[in-house]
């Protein structure tokens, strides 16, 4: 019987224990994450692991709600310790899910403690990690540092200054922080605060908006000041792709006071999505589309402790002849920017691979097939987002693994990614479908885990 955590586990054949011995000291590009870049140049410093995982984690929260922990010790009032207990006396019950796979990976990766985390474990190594943190050595730089990060790229608001980003780049770290151009709010026609968040956007780029062209204008500014901050890409989440409609001035309609009919939206967000992939593709930055979730299902939740608390899920099959639509209309009037279409809905990983191998050309890799995200990001997805992956494009041509997480030990999740991917290539080359030849597989093991994605995204390090 293996060792409970230990170097070998995920490690499902022979030949994945040798691939692993390729990937487990490269360093990582973490290309799509919700770090906090304020944190980051602050130094944020965490004292305990209620700190350090449970603030803001919704897929710990989820795991917690699931067992039934009262709300006050997820999200509320009660003492840091008394949180991580609760925590721990859940996480036993949740045998095979990914969070019981990272926790106990953070555990050992950053603690190097290898016990359950259980009611019976929960005194030993609260007390165990406080003692080691007491110093401050947990802190965000220091803690990215030791994961072997030489990159992160955060998620940003068109209308956010980036401040924390230009004093970081002024720092001597040896790590770099960039941008990423993060849409949703410009997308969103339909939200309350659509008609604010345009007004204030014009403010920032300097520009009146009182039509779509004059918003166009503003959002092309945006676009420049985000990339001269370092930004190689934008990133927008959105439900299912929107379909052409007639053209209207929609954000003259808006400025009026005029609600959008649901069609009007959908026509001011296939344009202006159309309108981003030609500017992206003029910048050579990448595009990428975060599709298929329906968020802030619960309300009640949502009303209480507002996005981003794990009340969210998987929405409906996508809409493929949409995306069709969508990327034939930008290549049609430019050529497609390199894209990446992340989906988490697993039912559209085999129409969205086919479709991406119809616009592929011009370079290598240039459309994407998005790693396994939020919900699918566990071990059976990641290999089912993979094998599609496999089976219709290259994935030797795959950018690999992001965190896309507010934690700083999520880093865990790299090696996580690693060994499957390890475990998967061992199975095809044990069955003799792809040869045992140590320099293929050092090259191949190497580009997905991090060569890939550094020339992808065209960052320096």
């Amino acid at each position: 019987m293996s060792k409970f955590f230990g170097e070998k586990v995920f490690l499902e054949n022979k030949v994945a224990i040798k691939l692993y011995d390729y990937a487990k000291e490269l360093p990582i590009f973490d290309y799509h994450c919700h770090l906090s870049p304020k944190d980051i140049f602050e130094d944020k410093v965490f004292y305990n692991l209620s700190q350090l995982w449970l603030e803001g984690d919704h897929y710990k929260w989820r795991v917690m709600r699931a067992y039934g922990c009262d709300e006050e010790l997820i999200t509320g009032n009660a003492s840091p310790k008394d949180k991580f207990f609760a925590f721990a006396k859940a996480l036993p019950s949740f045998i095979g899910n990914p969070v019981y796979h990272w926790a106990h990976l953070e555990l050992c990766k950053y603690f190097g403690i290898s016990l359950p985390i259980c009611s019976k474990n929960a005194e030993e190594i609260w007390n165990t990690t406080e003692k080691m943190m007491v110093s401050g050595d947990f802190s965000a730089k220091k803690l990215i540092e030791k994961s072997k990060v030489l990159g992160v790229v955060t998620t940003d608001d068109p209308i956010d200054d980036l401040s924390f980003h230009h004093r970081l780049s002024k720092e001597n770290n040896p790590f770099k922080v960039f941008p990423c151009f993060r849409a949703d709010r410009l997308l969103n026609a339909e939200k309350e605060e659509f008609l604010s968040y345009i007004q204030t956007l014009g403010k920032v780029a300097g520009v009146e908006i009182q039509s779509f062209a004059q918003l166009k204008e503003a959002v092309k500014l945006r676009l420049d000041y985000f990339q001269k901050a370092g930004a190689t890409a934008m990133d927008v989440s959105f439900a299912d792709f929107p379909k052409e409609g007639e053209e209207i001035d929609w954000i003259a309609k808006v400025i009026r006071g005029e609600k959008l009919s649901q069609k009007e939206i959908e026509g001011y967000k296939f344009s202006l999505l159309t309108f981003l992939g030609t500017e992206l593709q003029k910048r050579n930055m990448v595009m990428q589309l975060h599709v298929g979730v329906i968020r802030n299902d619960n309300g009640k939740l949502f009303s209480k402790l507002g996005a981003d608390c794990g009340g969210d899920s998987v929405a409906n099959p996508v809409d493929i002849g949409g995306a069709v639509c969508l990327l034939d209309k930008i290549n049609t009037e430019t050529n497609l920017p390199k894209t990446i279409i992340y989906t988490l809905n697993p039912t559209a990983y085999y129409p969205l691979s086919t479709l991406l191998g119809a616009f592929q050309g011009g370079e290598r890799g240039k459309l994407q097939l998005g790693a396994a995200w939020w919900f699918a990001d566990h071990r059976e997805g990641i290999k089912e987002q993979m094998r599609h992956l496999a089976s219709q494009g290259g994935l030797g041509l795959f950018n690999g693994m992001l965190t896309d997480s507010r934690s700083f030990t999520s880093y865990a999740r790299h090696d996580y990614f690693r060994k499957i991917l390890c475990s998967l290539i061992g199975e095809w080359v044990e069955n003799g479908e792809y040869p045992e030849d140590e320099e293929t597989l050092e090259k191949l093991i190497k580009d997905i885990c991090f060569d890939n994605a550094v020339n992808y995204f065209g960052v320096k390090l």
